[in-house]
């Protein structure tokens, strides 16, 4: 009887040795298999980087060699192509290049250290077609520039902003990126979301491109011609870009001769290049903006500032 019992525990006893074994065995193997899953991972995001490098200098030669064609830049050249999805290796990339000069510079308001009141002009119209309060474009200049002195009333500076809930103070220099405009007294989610397709943040001073802009953009830097007449006007420009500066005149007709001369050009060169690589579980995205030298100059292109947005 007492041997039974013996052979019983020892019976029990390795089954229990063996389930342990067992479980141990699974559980590394379990964790190995996460170790090769995570290191997988991580060289499959290394890799995706590299392509999304490779295609951001693939949108730089481009706008390079663009620059070395022509002198004007429009929506029917090979950079406003976009890519919708090129096959390399295990990953899919795709990628599209936007002209940022067709959009109103924000940081025109300030000019030369001083108000620019004519962009504050364009820039009240743009709102105000838009359906959104004009006096945003005082807030808008009071952050961009270099003073503490309020703009009048839709205006704000230090005093209201360190007054927030969340104070902080306002910028007092030039916009870096089109978004700070959620930090600006006025904007809330849905007037940026209604203003930012026509706007940009450049550091310098830019001309918009009326090869490219948009009708509404257009109407507010040439407000004598009517939006029935911009509307003309954009839409001859896809069959027919305006060659310079003097054919947009001679087809617009209307105009002030300081909106031919400094607000309206008709090529950029500061431009959007977003890229998205999707590689097995990995998709990585990022933009960068980047400016264009003059031909001839080097380096051909530069990168202002890069971002990853996933």
């Amino acid at each position: 009887m007492r041997r039974s019992a013996e052979r019983g525990v020892a019976v029990v006893t390795a089954i229990l040795v063996v389930a342990v074994a067992a479980s141990t065995a699974a559980w590394m193997l379990a964790q190995q298999s996460a170790t090769l899953n995570q290191t997988a991972l991580v060289a499959s995001r290394a890799q995706a980087d590299l392509f999304a490098q490779a295609g951001l200098d693939w949108a730089r030669g481009i706008l390079a060699e663009d620059a070395r064609s022509g002198t004007v830049d429009s929506l029917d050249e090979a950079w406003a192509r976009p890519l919708a999805g090129l096959p390399v290796e295990r990953a899919l990339v795709s990628g599209a290049i936007s002209d940022q000069q067709a959009r109103y510079n924000l940081n025109n308001l300030v000019k030369e250290g001083r108000r620019s009141d004519a962009d504050v002009q364009i820039l009240t119209r743009l709102l105000d077609s838009l359906g959104l309060d004009p006096g945003l474009a005082l807030a808008v200049l009071d952050w961009v520039d270099g003073d503490g002195d309020i703009a009048g009333n839709g205006g704000a500076e230090d005093a209201y902003y360190l007054s927030l809930p969340r104070p902080y103070r306002a910028a007092n220099r030039p916009m870096a990126q089109v978004e700070e405009l959620y930090a600006i007294r006025g904007f809330d989610a849905k007037a940026v979301a209604r203003l930012r397709p026509f706007v940009t943040a450049l550091p310098v001073r830019t001309a918009v491109n009326a090869n490219t802009a948009p009708a509404e953009v257009i109407a507010a830097i040439l407000p004598e011609l009517g939006r029935e007449a911009v509307r003309d006007l954009v839409a001859s420009r896809q069959a027919k870009p305006f060659k310079d500066r003097a054919d947009l005149k001679a087809r617009a007709q209307k105009g002030s001769a300081n909106a031919f001369d400094a607000d309206l050009d008709v090529k950029s060169d500061h431009f959007l290049v977003q890229v998205g690589v999707a590689q097995d579980d990995v998709q990585v995205a990022a933009e960068a903006l980047v400016a264009r030298a003059a031909p001839g100059k080097s380096p051909a292109t530069a990168i202002i500032w890069r971002r990853s947005l996933y």
